[in-house]
């Protein structure tokens, strides 16, 4: 097999020193075999947890080789031999390309995850051996990725056949399956290679059965379950890339995205996926560069509206792309990235834009387009949002990969401007929020800002498992309810455990999670005692209880109480008091001791006026 050498267009370094050797033949290769010939498995779900749906899955047939092969078809298989999906391909021919893609490959393994969101199905490079570069060489390494992306779109080559088919979860999976089951899936791609003969490759693929989401417990039942309207608590994911966002075979291609051409599904696939994975709502979530006027935005809300099952809705959203603009705070490797396009001062933020009713300009759809005009400020585009009827979130904003750093003229709910802020972007490394953005969050709420905490999976791939938006819908489950609840709080943050809090007092008065409660600061007695009632439900695992009060103008939140060994369902009470000082808000954490599991309620918020 041809390892591809990192010669990035005749570059051996970038910016800062960093050194471009190739790989060793020794270095680690989860997804390739000996061929010229390869499967590559993006596109296969690794999680489900309802086994009565059907979902799509998607593999990439690639020719690595000089010359052309014949694909022939694909079949799917359980262990015992069962099919599970039959493709036939009819001799379609697939030119080699000599190992370009994988020359991008190598170079996008290199990257951050949260740049080329290349968290599983890793090739050459384990995570944890991703050396720390800073924006400029994570923005010059992204150059020359974008090059050769432009180079290869110019050659005309097919690159990658995608390959995509249904699976039977109940076919896949036994009758008496339990949760941490896994059931194991071969993917064999029939060829004929240039002499004729016939080959086949294999890749095989796990899929783990997950158990369902812990529900409220009996005594927030109780309290709450008789005296709310007709609902209950839905899991969804605020950040989809589908089809739209992929630079190669795209639904159509976004030129723009050029980090993206592992292959992709439609909303439709998608939710299908979604479906499987026991959620009950997406945002579709492309790039605002990706959508070109009008016309364009006019589909993707037409099939957004066309997608909603009665159970379960698509939300139609984007991606915005905004324009840093006022002072900044620390760099990122777009402004890197728009300095090498010529725009000497500016650098882009991105922020989800959910419940829009109109096109969001940012951005264009071309090489190296993400951070040409028009492109405008973000007020500009969060007011139009807020307008008519929707939310935006600051998505992804800490750290220095594609951050949010002009916070100076950043805005929240205290002025009636942003909603939210992204501090679980998908992470499957620790299965708890990102420090950067969490701490991002609540710098902002110390300022005043006042957002809640939302999460994202932002895959470009398929539907995967994350901490999910839980969110208390009331009544039935449609577009205007579900984004009623969302815009008010009601959600909490979670892979697996129930997480709920509120705030009492005395006398019997109280704040559900998300309620923000205006009041004059003279009308607070000193000292004035209250209640975090936090309502837990953790199964079997044994978890930590964080409980935290932060105020407007303090360096840091404070810890009010820690509870460790914490197991089974129930709530704690942590008894704490309003200061007078400025605006203030409560909020739990849970974190599992030794399973990735974590949740996050939002806060109940005192709003001194």
């Amino acid at each position: 097999m041809r390892l591809p050498s990192l010669i990035l267009l005749g570059i051996g370094a970038v910016a800062g020193g960093l050194a471009l050797a190739p790989l060793d033949a020794g270095s680690p290769q989860t997804a390739l075999g000996d061929g010229p010939v390869h499967i590559l498995p993006f596109g296969l779900m690794g999680h489900v947890r309802e086994l009565e749906h059907v979902v799509p899955m998607q593999v990439q047939a690639y020719n690595a080789g000089d010359g052309a092969i014949h694909l022939q078809g694909v079949d799917v298989r359980t262990v015992d031999g069962t099919i599970l999906a039959q493709i036939g391909l009819g001799a379609e021919r697939l030119l080699g390309d000599s190992g370009d893609l994988l020359d991008v490959h190598m170079m996008l393994e290199k990257l951050p995850v949260d740049i080329s969101h290349r968290r599983s199905d890793r090739m050459f490079l384990p995570i944890e051996e991703i050396k720390a570069l800073d924006p400029s060489q994570e923005a010059e390494l992204a150059n020359q990725i974008e090059l050769k992306i432009s180079e290869i779109r110019r050659a005309g080559l097919p690159q990658a056949r995608n390959l995509t088919f249904d699976v039977n979860l109940a076919q896949l999976f036994p009758l008496n399956a339990q949760p941490g089951d896994e059931a194991v899936m071969d993917v064999n791609l029939h060829y004929t290679d240039a002499s004729g003969k016939m080959q086949t490759v294999t890749h095989s693929h796990s899929v783990e059965l997950l158990a369902p989401y812990l529900g409220p417990p009996a005594i927030w039942q109780q309290r709450y379950g008789g005296s709310r309207a007709a609902g209950g608590f839905v899991a969804g994911d605020l950040h989809v890339h589908n089809c739209r966002d992929q630079a190669i075979a795209g639904c159509p291609s976004c030129a723009a995205e050029s980090f993206n051409v592992t292959g992709s599904f439609n909303n439709e696939q998608l939710r299908n996926q979604f479906l499987g994975l026991g959620y009950d709502f997406f945002s579709t979530s492309t790039h605002s560069y990706c959508i070109q006027g009008d016309n364009e935005f006019a589909l993707v809300d037409s099939e957004a509206s066309s997608l909603d099952l009665p159970d379960f809705v698509v939300l139609l959203g984007l991606e915005m792309t905004n324009k840093e603009h006022g002072p900044q705070w620390g760099s990122d490797i777009f402004d890197t990235t728009c300095f090498l396009g010529g725009h000497w001062s500016r650098g882009i933020a991105h922020m989800g834009g959910h419940g829009i009713t109109s096109d969001k300009p940012g951005g264009q759809d071309y090489f190296l387009g993400a951070c040409d005009g028009p492109i405008r400020n973000q007020d500009v585009n969060v007011g139009e949002t807020v307008a008519e009827g929707g939310f935006a979130i600051a998505n992804h904003p800490g750290g220095d990969t594609i951050a949010f750093n002009s916070v100076d003229l950043f805005e929240g709910m205290e002025v009636n401007m942003t909603t939210g802020t992204e501090i679980w972007n998908h992470d499957v490394t620790s299965g708890k929020a990102s420090p950067a953005h969490k701490q991002w969050w609540t710098k902002r709420l110390l300022e005043g800002k006042i957002t809640y905490p939302f999460s994202g999976s932002d895959t470009h791939d398929e539907a995967v498992e994350f901490g999910a938006n839980h969110t208390y819908v009331q009544g039935a489950l449609n577009d205007a309810n579900v984004l009623t609840a969302l815009k008010n709080g009601k959600t909490y943050l979670s892979n697996g455990p129930f997480l709920y809090n509120n705030l009492s007092d005395n006398g019997g008065r109280e704040l559900i999670m998300g309620d923000i409660f205006q009041v004059n600061a003279s009308q607070i007695p000193p000292n004035y005692p209250v209640s975090i009632d936090s309502y837990y439900n953790t199964g079997a695992d044994v978890c930590t209880v964080r409980i935290y009060r932060g105020t407007v103008g303090d360096a840091a939140e404070e810890l009010l109480a820690e509870h460790t060994n914490i197991s089974g369902q129930g709530v704690l009470h942590t008894a704490t008091t309003v200061p007078t000082d400025g605006t203030s808000w409560y909020r739990t954490e849970l974190e599992a001791n030794s399973v990735w599991k974590s949740a996050y309620a939002t806060p109940c918020y005192i709003f001194l006026k």
